[in-house]
């Protein structure tokens, strides 16, 4: 175990270094070409923070246990049709609809931008954090009952009205989280559109990504029952029956880890179009951009789960199923990286307020199978809001 930490601590080792040396050779790259800049009267530094509320894209294959949602029957090894003295029947959620369950990830942002006094070329640090977590938990029972019928015991010979307590009990616990750094170092190409200026920024760079989700829950339950009667004896013309219960059950319990992490070099544009003002007086803007990147990592999963289900006449079994599956799997991938935003924005010369939509996704980047790998594209989409503000000048 120690061994496998070490390994994993050097490739982290090597990929810091890898992101610091790229991002001082685009630095000094951009600092060597600021000889023919344009004055600005911009400030010189911008700090700034938000908050977003992201949906997750993307879904795992699910563990279905083998009596989910089970209304009547199940099995075909039961007591023969003619013997059957009333049934019931549980009708109980899926366990599956808990599975899927999974929260808004929500998080906070923060990016730190410098532009060389005198300079159109801008280098910027940004950085974004999000989690979420779901936790449910289901307990239902139902009374089931049959038709009356006489019995015959050492109490004596009675009418009876059989019943069964059905029972489902659920739970699951979904977690997510992920990082997304960039490091980049763009230039102000500004270009007339919509008959106005807009401030268009076109930034090379390096992106690194991390994501993490994990899940477990279980499900046990005896969600169906059926009353036979065993025997039969005509006492002054009613028959008399042995009633007995023929239960199905089932338990299913499942936990799931799965987790990539990767680095690679990135491309975006943005841009700012005012509306109406002046950022002297106060401006109504409108932003929006694009993003795109190729990140190399490592692909990793970890699933178990165990289902298992019985019939049952009495205490004598008659049908039993049985599933296991343990998988662990690790390799490296390539995952391509699109993204997009578009935000309403009110600035001043040396602040800024902004609130808009935006989606990340990342194409085959997690491991979403059970029993056999299946790649899945994981993103995030939402709303965010951000607060900015300038220092120098």
């Amino acid at each position: 175990m120690s061994e496998l930490i070490n390994i994993q601590t050097k490739q982290k080792n090597i990929r810091l270094g890898l992101l610091v040396t790229t991002s001082a050779m685009a630095l000094a790259a951009c600092v060597a070409s600021t000889v023919d800049a344009v004055a600005s009267d911009r400030p010189t530094l911008w700090i700034e923070g938000g908050w977003h509320f992201d949906s997750l894209a993307g879904s795992n294959d699910i563990v279905v246990p083998p009596l989910d949602g089970l209304t009547t029957g199940g099995f075909s090894s039961t007591p023969t049709a003619s013997n059957f003295y009333g049934q019931g029947a549980g009708g109980f959620p899926s366990f599956t609809g808990m599975e899927k369950a999974q929260g808004r990830s929500q998080g906070a942002e923060g990016s730190i931008s410098f532009q060389p006094k005198g300079s159109n070329w801008i280098f910027n640090v940004s950085g974004r954090y999000g989690r979420s977590h779901t936790s449910r938990r289901l307990d239902q029972r139902h009374e089931i009952t049959g038709k009356p019928g006489y019995v015959i015991n050492f109490l004596g010979t009675y009418l009876a009205t059989p019943h069964y307590t059905n029972y489902v009990i659920q739970a699951s616990d979904n977690k997510e989280a992920h990082v997304i750094l960039d490091f980049q170092a763009g230039k102000d190409i500004g270009i007339g559109l919509f008959g106005g200026h807009t401030e268009s920024v076109l930034s090379l760079g390096v992106r690194y990504a991390q994501m993490n989700m994990s899940s477990k829950g279980h499900a046990y339950g005896a969600p169906a029952v059926r009353f036979y009667g065993h025997g039969g004896i005509n006492i002054l013309g009613k028959y008399s029956y042995n009633i007995l219960a023929y239960r199905q059950n089932s338990a299913t319990v499942q936990q799931r880890f799965s987790n990539f992490h990767g680095i690679g070099p990135s491309v975006s544009w943005s841009n700012t179009t005012g509306l109406l003002g002046d950022p002297a007086d106060g401006q109504l803007a409108i932003d929006w951009g694009a993003n795109a990147a190729v990140l190399f990592g490592r692909q990793r999963v970890k699933v178990n789960y165990t289902t298992m289900a019985h019939a049952r006449v009495g205490y004598a079994a008659y049908t039993s199923q049985h599933n296991t599956v343990n998988r662990t799997e690790s390799r490296r991938v390539t995952v391509p990286n699109l993204g997009g935003f578009a935000a309403l924005s009110y600035r001043f010369t040396n602040a800024k307020l902004s609130a808009g939509y935006r989606a990340d996704f990342f194409f085959g980047a997690m491991d979403g199978g059970l029993d056999a790998r299946r790649s899945i594209t994981t993103g995030f989409h939402g709303p965010f809001a951000k607060i900015a503000i300038g220092l120098g000048g």
